[in-house]
C-alpha cells in the first residue's frame, strides 16, 4: 500500500490543488469578476474626484490620497477543513471504489493583514502580510553549514531551523507630484491586463504569483518590486510607465541581491476610453528578455462585458520540440525528443472572452478562449515534461509555471449563489461548474460544486474534480519515471470528491 500511495502521490497533490480551489470559493461572496478581499472591502471606496465609470482600475486620482487621521488595519481570515477522496484510474476497472487510491484531510487556515497609512493627502503606504497553516516552516541545514536568513542560534542540533510562515505579500508607497503625476513604488501587484478569466497572458508578464484560482479568477496576483507612474490625460485617458526589478532567486530559494541590470523590465501603456469601451496599447522591454507589443480592449452592454488582448512577442525562451530517431536513448529519451530555441521569430498570443452577471438572480457566466502562439506541436505533454526534466537536465523546469504546452485553450464557468431561494431560503444553496480544457490534445478538468450555507459564517461544500483526456495529454499529468525520482502516474483520467466545511471565515 505504501508503494501504491507513493505512486499516486503527485495525482493526489494535483487533486488537492483543485480541491483547495473549490474550498476557496464561498459562493455567497463571489462577484461578476470573481474578485476577492480588497482594500475597498475593508476600508471603503473613497469618493471619486475626476474619474468616470469606465476609467481603468489602475488610474489613480486625488481621491486615493485623502488624508487618514490614523492608520487603518483590515484583513481577512479563512478557516476551512476539507476531506478529499481521489481515484487515479476509476474508469478502466483497475480501481475499486473502496478504498480510494488516496484520501486526505486538507486544513486551510489563512490570515491576511492589510495596513494602510495616509498621513498626508499626497503620500500613503500600503502593507499586506499573509500567513497560512502550518504557521512555521522548517529548513534543513545542508548548505555550507548555515541557512539563509536564519541565525545559527535558531538551529536545532539536528541541523533544522524553524521560522514563522509569514510572507510580505506587498509593501509600497503612493505619492504624487502636484496632483498631476501619480506614483507607487515598492513590492506591489502590477495588474495591467483586461482578461477576467483563467488565462491572463498580459498579466503573466509581471505577475510573480503564477497560480490562478479558477473559482476566483479576479483575485489580485503578486507583483515585483517596481515603480508605476500614472499620468492622467483627461477624464478617461491615461498613460502609464512601469519599471520592475527581476524576480530571480538563488540556489537557496532566496531572492537575488545583486541583480543584473539587463534583467530590469520596462513597459508603457496608453489607455483611451469612450462610452462603455476602453482600448489600450502597450509595449514591454527588457535587455535580457523578449520584447512584446500588446493591444487590449474591453466593452459591454447590459449585464454582459467582453474583453480581449493580443500580444506580439519577438523571440521565445521556450525550447520547441520535435522527435529525431537519431537522438533516441533507451529509458532516458525513448522518443528521441530534441529542442531548439527560435530567437528571431515573432509569436502571437491572445485571448477573448466575456462574462455575464445578473445581480437579481445571482447568476454569473464566464466564457474564454486562449490562443498560445508558443504552444508545442507534434509532441505530447508527456514528451515535453520529460524533455525539460531529463533531456534538458532541468535547466528550464521553471517554464512549467510560465507557459502552457498546447496551442488552443478554453475556460468556462457558471455559478448561481441563490438556487431555489423560495424553497430553501435566500443565499442558502449555491452551485457552480468550471471547465478548463486544452483543446489541442482534448484534455482538461471538470469541476462541479454544491454549497449549502447554514448562516453567514458556516457553510458546507461538496465538490468533485474530473480529469479527462488521452494518454500523455496535459491535464492527465503523465509521470516521466525514475531517473529524477519523479513519481510515475497512470495515464488515464481520474476523479476526486471533496467535502469542505467553512467555519468562521470573514473579513475585518
Amino acid at each position: 500500500m505504501k508503494i501504491r500511495e507513493a505512486r499516486f502521490g503527485l495525482l493526489a497533490a494535483l487533486f488537492l490543488l483543485a480541491g483547495a480551489s473549490l474550498a476557496a470559493q464561498d459562493a455567497a461572496t463571489q462577484t461578476a469578476s470573481g474578485s476577492s478581499t480588497s482594500e475597498d472591502d475593508m476600508f471603503g471606496s473613497p469618493e471619486t474626484v475626476t474619474q468616470s465609470n469606465n476609467v481603468s482600475k489602475e488610474a489613480q486620482g486625488q481621491s486615493e490620497f485623502l488624508k487618514y487621521d490614523q492608520v487603518k488595519v483590515g484583513g481577512s481570515f479563512t478557516s476551512k477543513v476539507g476531506l478529499t477522496e481521489a481515484w487515479a484510474s476509476p474508469w478502466n476497472g483497475s480501481e475499486a471504489f473502496l478504498p480510494p487510491t488516496s484520501n486526505y484531510i486538507t486544513p486551510d487556515f489563512q490570515g491576511d493583514v492589510k495596513i494602510v497609512a495616509k498621513p498626508l493627502t499626497d503620500f500613503g503606504v500600503n502593507m499586506d502580510f499573509r500567513t497560512s497553516w502550518p504557521f512555521t516552516l522548517s529548513n534543513i541545514n545542508n548548505i555550507n553549514g548555515a541557512l539563509p536568513n536564519i541565525s545559527t542560534s535558531s538551529l536545532a542540533s539536528s541541523g533544522t531551523g524553524t521560522i514563522p510562515n509569514i510572507a510580505v505579500w506587498s509593501l509600497y508607497s503612493k505619492f504624487n507630484w502636484q496632483d498631476k503625476v501619480y506614483f507607487s513604488a515598492g513590492l506591489q501587484p502590477l495588474s495591467w491586463d483586461v482578461a477576467k478569466g483563467y488565462f491572463q497572458p498580459a498579466d503573466n508578464i509581471f505577475a510573480t504569483s503564477t497560480a490562478i484560482d479558477p473559482t476566483n479568477t479576479g483575485a489580485e496576483r503578486q507583483g515585483p518590486i517596481s515603480i508605476k507612474t500614472t499620468i492622467p490625460l483627461g477624464v478617461t485617458n491615461n498613460f502609464y510607465i512601469y519599471a520592475g526589478l527581476p524576480t530571480t532567486t538563488d540556489a537557496n530559494g532566496s531572492a537575488t541581491v545583486n541583480m543584473d541590470p539587463g534583467q530590469a523590465r520596462l513597459a508603457v501603456k496608453g489607455e483611451y476610453g469612450f462610452g462603455n469601451t476602453e482600448l489600450a496599447l502597450a509595449g514591454y522591454y527588457a535587455y535580457a528578455d523578449h520584447p512584446r507589443a500588446l493591444l487590449m480592449g474591453t466593452t459591454g452592454f447590459g449585464s454582459w462585458n467582453f474583453f480581449g488582448e493580443g500580444i506580439l512577442k519577438y523571440g521565445s525562451e521556450r525550447y520547441f520540440l520535435s522527435n529525431n530517431p537519431a537522438a533516441v536513448i533507451p529509458i532516458l529519451n525513448p522518443n528521441g525528443t530534441v529542442g531548439a530555441q527560435q530567437s528571431g521569430d515573432i509569436y502571437f498570443s491572445g485571448t477573448v472572452g466575456g462574462y455575464y452577471f445578473d445581480s437579481d438572480s445571482r447568476v454569473t457566466i464566464m466564457l474564454q478562449y486562449y490562443y498560445n502562439g508558443e504552444g508545442q506541436t507534434g509532441v505530447s505533454a508527456e514528451q515535453t515534461y520529460s524533455y525539460y526534466l531529463i533531456e534538458n537536465a532541468g535547466n528550464n523546469i521553471d517554464q512549467f509555471d510560465k507557459i502552457n504546452i498546447g496551442t488552443h485553450y478554453a475556460f468556462a464557468s457558471i455559478s448561481d449563489t441563490d438556487l431555489f431561494s423560495q424553497t430553501f431560503g435566500a443565499d442558502k444553496l449555491g452551485a457552480a461548474l468550471i471547465v478548463i480544457s486544452n483543446l489541442s490534445d482534448l484534455s482538461g478538468y471538470i469541476i462541479p460544486s454544491l454549497t449549502w450555507k447554514f448562516f453567514d459564517y458556516v457553510s458546507l461544500q461538496f465538490g468533485a474534480t474530473f480529469s479527462f483526456g488521452p494518454a500523455g495529454s496535459e491535464y492527465i499529468t503523465y509521470g516521466v519515471g525514475q531517473p529524477l525520482n519523479f513519481a510515475s502516474l497512470p495515464n488515464t483520467p481520474g476523479v476526486a470528491l471533496s467535502l469542505t466545511l467553512t467555519i468562521g471565515s470573514g473579513i475585518f
